[in-house]
């Protein structure tokens, strides 16, 4: 698996949903984190330090300098 990583000043990105927009910088990217302009893929998870973004305030949640934004696409078994 592919393992990304960046990093964004906190003045840059104030919330979780402008600091996933900042790293979109291709289609594909784009295409692999949001559903459409303002809503995420259903089959992400989405943590901000270690806790789900969805009890935290959604793409509205917060960042403060330090945090940790961390994207896991869903996992397939069998």
């Amino acid at each position: 698996p592919t393992r990304r990583s960046s990093e964004l000043r906190t003045d840059e990105a104030s919330t979780v949903g402008k600091a996933l927009w900042r790293v979109c910088n291709t289609l594909e990217r784009e295409r692999g984190i949001f559903a459409d302009s303002d809503r995420l893929r259903p089959d992400l998870i989405v943590l901000l330090n270690g806790r789900n973004i969805a009890f935290l305030g959604g793409l509205a949640a917060p960042l403060e300098k330090g945090d940790v934004v961390s994207v896991f696409p869903p996992v397939k078994g069998g």
